[in-house]
């Protein structure tokens, strides 16, 4: 009967390592497949900046050539990547400084959405951010920028692209945007393994 036992022991001790290896095994496959590169000609590494106002008539987003001192209207009104990292900047034009938001995609390259804070786009991609749950940080997720009735407003949505459902998050003023930022950054940099989320992240409360 002991002999049995120990047997049976021994058996669910070599599971077990199975199952830790399989699982540390799988880890470091993940690990790979996230950080594989693309050899061969491509893309330069930095993010390709959009961005997103309603300047210009042909277009609801677009690039900035530098060199030639004109915009790239961007035809498509969505852009499926995984979000990376969300930040501010300060930037200075035409003698005034304004607050920006940079919010980095990484899809078939790295793109950096730039706009400024108090417009209605920005306020509604911050807003959503702060809304969605960790895990969907650790997939590809859909922005669209959409038209407004006024000529010079344009509205952020974000869709699961799997689905195709938009994810609904309306918001009523006053908010608190710099807790509103803090939360979507927070919850960004857990998905991605740069916080430990050790507690559970709070509702955002307005």
């Amino acid at each position: 009967m002991d002999e049995n036992n120990d047997s049976n022991a021994y058996l669910q001790a070599i599971l077990d390592s199975n199952k830790l290896s399989n699982t540390y095994l799988k880890g470091i496959l993940e690990e790979l497949q996230a950080s594989k590169q693309q050899i061969g000609f491509g893309h330069p590494p930095k993010p390709r900046y959009i961005y997103t106002n309603r300047q210009y008539p042909e277009c609801l987003w677009y690039f900035w050539d530098g060199e030639n001192k004109r915009h790239e209207p961007i035809l498509f009104n969505a852009l499926t990547g995984i979000i990376e990292k969300l930040e501010t900047e300060e930037k200075e034009y035409k003698g005034k400084r304004s607050l920006k938001i940079n919010l980095h995609i990484r899809a078939e390259r790295n793109y950096a959405i730039q706009t400024g804070i108090e417009t209605m786009f920005a306020k509604g991609l911050l807003y959503t951010l702060s809304e969605l749950p960790v895990e969907k940080f650790k997939s590809a997720i859909t922005i669209a920028v959409e038209p407004g009735n006024d000529a010079q407003v344009s509205f952020c949505r974000i869709y699961n692209p799997v689905t195709g459902r938009a994810a609904y998050a309306p918001y009523n003023e006053p908010v608190n945007w710099q807790h509103t930022i803090a939360r979507a950054i927070l919850k960004i940099d857990t998905a991605h393994g740069r916080i430990e989320q050790t507690v559970q992240i709070p509702q955002t409360t307005h």
